[in-house]
């Protein structure tokens, strides 16, 4: 159980280093200010508190059943997260005009869980350490689930990235509609991913993955808006 907790420890301690070397890249490559993180921050929590409520209102024997729940809570997220997003910048980085400010706003949106993540791995993993005993054998199911639930918290952040472009276009295009896209895409990947399982599900890793892939020709194609042509 040591090395469990070994792993754990390790697994924390990547996410936080990969959370600061995307936003220190985004900040040395763009002169972008890191106070831009807490604008996706503000808004990633604005939207968590908007589904929390909403769950709550609603009929919890009814979100037990799989694909109502899945539904629900996809449409929730999509709903509060991007119309959150699009009011951080209605009021809160009305000055952001260019892909490098849409990015880090989106990578603060993203992290927050990541970071929630990896303190709950680095607490797990302390306490393995501190309450392991000889003899005791490592569970492999246990590795592979606290793997895919740091995964499924990591790569959502390129969307998160992604999906904060596409949102600033309907501000530098003059046209709603692209907030009604961001939307509905995020609500699809969150609809896909609770019909394939729990975040420690190596299926919801693979569909997070493909998602993550499909965001990076986003980032670098949707570009007529950026202003700064970078």
């Amino acid at each position: 159980m040591a090395f469990y907790g070994l792993i754990t420890l390790s697994i924390g301690a990547g996410l936080f280093l990969v959370a600061l070397g995307l936003i220190t890249w985004l900040h040395r490559r763009y002169c972008v200010p890191y106070a831009l993180l807490t604008v996706g921050m503000i808004t990633y929590l604005g939207a968590l508190l908007a589904q929390l409520l909403a769950v709550r209102v609603l009929d919890q024997a009814l979100l037990g059943i799989l694909p109502i729940g899945a539904l629900v809570l996809g449409i929730a997220a999509g709903f509060s997260e991007e119309t959150a997003r699009a009011l951080g910048y209605q009021w809160l980085a009305r000055s952001a005009v260019s892909r490098p400010q849409a990015l880090m706003i989106g990578a603060g949106h993203g992290l927050v869980p990541v970071l929630y993540t990896a303190l709950i791995a680095l607490n797990v993993g302390l306490s393995v350490l501190a309450e392991a005993e000889p003899g005791q054998t490592l569970a492999l199911t246990d590795v592979s689930r606290s793997l895919a639930e740091a995964l499924n918290s990591l790569l959502p952040v390129l969307m998160h990235m992604a999906l904060s472009w596409l949102v600033l276009q309907a501000f530098l295009r003059g046209q709603a509609g692209w907030i009604f896209g961001a939307i509905f895409l995020r609500a699809v990947v969150e609809i896909t991913a609770a019909l394939l399982g729990p975040p420690t599900a190596w299926g919801v890793v693979i569909w997070r993955g493909a998602v993550a892939l499909a965001s990076l020709p986003l980032i670098r194609y949707l570009a007529v808006g950026d202003r700064t042509k970078q």
